[in-house]
């Protein structure tokens, strides 16, 4: 399972390490300003899991869902392409039984690959904590990484943009005090939406 961890943790490092150097294309490209420079958003998302009877059953699915969560942010867009924020949220995780509120800032890199600008990839991460609600009332360090596509959301005249609908891959990494509680990681699903 940690070799398991590691293959993904290096993976998205090489791709996060792709979208870094999409950006210096992006630098290079003129940037149209909006006049909003803050945002607020909310994702819903699913964990998934292998499904340990898929071994015994083919005719049982692949993979299974493990919990669910709902998440609000809000910040600012440094630029057309990075914004920075403070999420937080509740996640509740069926296996093991554990209902958790990370708080946590995130950074967003969406670099601008071709001219109409409707379509976006973007890598995000996120550090800080979470507080788990059921067990014991502890805490410890929560890690996120995603990667995704940003669609952008036109106003009425279709002039501007007023915010994008966002479909992701994530890792979170949750690593719980005390030590005896296993540290978690999950594989997550899901959408997105920000107001712009």
């Amino acid at each position: 399972m940690l070799i398991l961890k590691t293959l993904c943790y290096h993976k998205l490092l090489g791709c996060t390490l792709l979208f870094l150097a999409c950006l210096s294309v992006n630098a290079q490209q003129e940037e149209q300003p909006r006049k909003n420079k803050n945002y607020f958003g909310f994702e819903i998302a699913a964990p998934i899991k292998q499904n340990e009877a898929y071994e015994e059953n083919e005719d049982e699915p692949f993979f299974r869902g493990a919990g669910f969560y709902v998440r609000a942010g809000f910040g600012r867009r440094l630029s057309d392409w990075a914004s920075v924020g403070l999420h937080s949220g509740i996640e509740w995780k069926f296996d093991p039984d554990l209902t958790a509120a990370p708080v946590f800032a995130n950074l967003k890199i969406a670099p601008k690959l071709s001219q109409d600008d409707e379509v976006r990839p973007t890598v995000s991460f996120g550090y800080g904590k979470v507080f788990v609600l059921n067990k014991n009332h502890f805490s410890g360090n929560f890690l996120r990484g995603n990667l995704g596509l940003d669609i952008a959301i036109l106003d009425a005249n279709g002039s501007r943009q007023s915010g994008t609908l966002s479909v992701f891959f994530e890792i979170s990494y949750y690593h719980f005090r005390p030590e005896d509680f296993e540290n978690l990681s999950t594989f997550n699903v899901g959408l997105g939406y920000t107001f712009l």
